[in-house]
């Protein structure tokens, strides 16, 4: 345990509290073999995480990318409304 645990700034006992949670939730699977505790990464379970995880990812850049255009739109609208400088007006005065 303590090989396990020297990389992190936590105690021995939180590493172990830890992997106990993993275990639980199937993400790992430890064993013991004579004196020695080994732990296994179980890949599936995160295999399909991480499916599920890239639906919403394209859900929720798709919703980013309909705001960003609708953003846009407005701004666009905003610019060309009388009595605002137009975005090319905006531009030029960046530039001086």
């Amino acid at each position: 345990m303590a090989e396990l645990a020297a990389p992190f700034a936590m105690s021995q006992p939180a590493v172990s509290k830890h992997l106990k949670v993993l275990d639980q939730a199937g993400l790992v699977s430890r064993t013991r073999r004579a004196t020695a505790r080994l732990s296994r990464l179980e890949a599936e379970p995160l295999r399909e995480l991480t499916t599920w995880l890239a639906r919403y990812q394209r859900f929720w850049d798709e919703s980013h990318e309909r705001l960003d255009d609708l953003l846009a739109a407005l701004q666009a609208r905003q610019d060309d409304s009388p009595g605002t400088p137009s975005a090319m007006e905006k531009r030029e005065r960046e530039r001086r």
